[in-house]
């Protein structure tokens, strides 16, 4: 019993030697599993950056990670369903407006819920340039869910994007529920919803 209790704390020692060892010997050959165990965020989060550069940009992030920024209202000659117009952009991205919300006085009806497919366009206080579009019908009104920020108005209607464009140039969200519409410079839809 007397041997056994003077060997025990030998024993512990060598087993913490040992153990000490083979963990400096996992992290100076297991750095390469240790940053293989955190590559992968480091893939998934390369890509995202890549995919904000030209020509292969990636739709913004739908909220809650909406933010808000500077925004430029631009035109963009394009053929929706066979209609040709000249339609307005979202800093590059095709513009739509809820056919739910209002415009006598400029009101969302786009929730949070809603918005999660469709980010809307919060502006940051700044000024929102305009490229070919006239600058007294353009507007904010405030969110009923996002109250720090307003979104951008033109005609008095609430301006989106869809989640689905992939591209700047993609339209698919035209017609989505028979409630969604790309716009025209004037805020008016491209193609006339009979709903609302």
């Amino acid at each position: 019993m007397e041997t056994a209790m003077r060997y025990t704390p030998l024993l512990a020692i060598s087993c913490a030697v040992v153990l000490g060892l083979t963990a400096c010997d996992a992290s100076s050959t297991g750095n390469s599993s240790g940053g293989s165990a955190s590559s992968p965020s480091l893939a998934v989060q390369e890509p995202s950056a890549t995919t904000t550069e030209p020509g292969s940009p990636a739709e913004p992030v739908p909220s809650p990670t909406v933010t808000p920024g500077p925004i430029k209202l631009e035109l963009r000659h394009a053929t929706v369903k066979g209609v040709e117009a000249d339609i307005v952009t979202i800093n590059g991205w095709t513009a739509y407006r809820f056919e739910a919300d209002g415009n006598k006085p400029p009101k969302v009806n786009c929730g949070f819920d809603c918005l999660i497919t469709w980010p809307p366009a919060l502006t940051d206080g700044s000024k929102v340039e305009v490229d070919g579009i006239d600058q007294s019908l353009v507007g904010t009104v405030g969110r009923p869910d996002r109250t720090e920020y307003t979104q951008v108005t033109l005609g008095g209607w609430p301006l989106y994007k869809f989640q689905d464009d992939k591209v700047p140039t993609d339209m698919k969200g035209e017609g989505v529920g028979g409630n969604w519409s790309v716009v025209k410079a004037d805020g008016k839809p491209v193609i006339k919803k009979t709903t609302k």
